[in-house]
């Protein structure tokens, strides 16, 4: 008989819309669902509690506040090896500054695979933590971010508001306010 593992899940309402917390019993961050999205198949036991999250959820409130630059929580990453490579990358990426999908790849030892970075970058099951928007692509634009979840070009907005509220870019004619999911 197959073991379920055990969730604790919470929604969390953000500066950027809705987002679907979720820890394993030891506390460890398995996944930030973008726009409220749960990710949880049959195989998962879930259950809503908001105290188990209490940590995550905290520091993200310090974070959209701008008084947290750096997390201090233990993650669970389930990938395949390139994928832990580029996440580990990622978190290397300093706070208020951005680099090219290139970069990334230089930087784990796979010149020309920035494309692969790419889908690498897409995969993230734990956005902001292991912040996948610092990434940008060599043209000097924004991208897409979490194209998966908001498929309707929200991502780019959502995007260009957490590089703003870092400081990467210069802030716009816009409030850092709730963006609808």
């Amino acid at each position: 008989m197959e073991t379920r593992q055990h969730v604790y899940a919470h929604a969390y309402d953000s500066p950027i819309g809705r987002l679907s917390l979720a820890v394993d019993k030891s506390g460890r961050v398995l996944s930030i669902g973008l726009g409220g999205m749960s990710v949880w198949g049959p195989e998962y036991d879930v259950e809503e509690n908001k105290y188990a999250c209490g940590e995550l959820e905290y520091q993200l409130d310090r974070y959209f506040r701008g008084e947290l630059r750096e997390f201090s929580l233990r993650l669970r990453l389930d990938g395949t090896a390139f994928q832990h490579a580029v996440w580990s990358r990622l978190q290397k990426i300093e706070y208020g500054t951005t680099v090219t999908y290139g970069e990334i790849a230089r930087k784990i030892g796979r010149r020309g695979a920035a494309r692969a970075v790419g889908n690498a970058v897409a995969c993230n099951p734990i956005p902001l933590l292991v912040p996948c928007h610092r990434v940008v692509p060599a043209s000097g634009k924004l991208g897409n971010y979490a194209l998966r979840t908001f498929g309707d070009g929200r991502g780019t907005d959502c995007k260009r508001r957490l590089l703003a509220l870092e400081g990467a870019l210069p802030p716009r004619m816009f409030t850092f306010s709730r963006i609808s999911a």
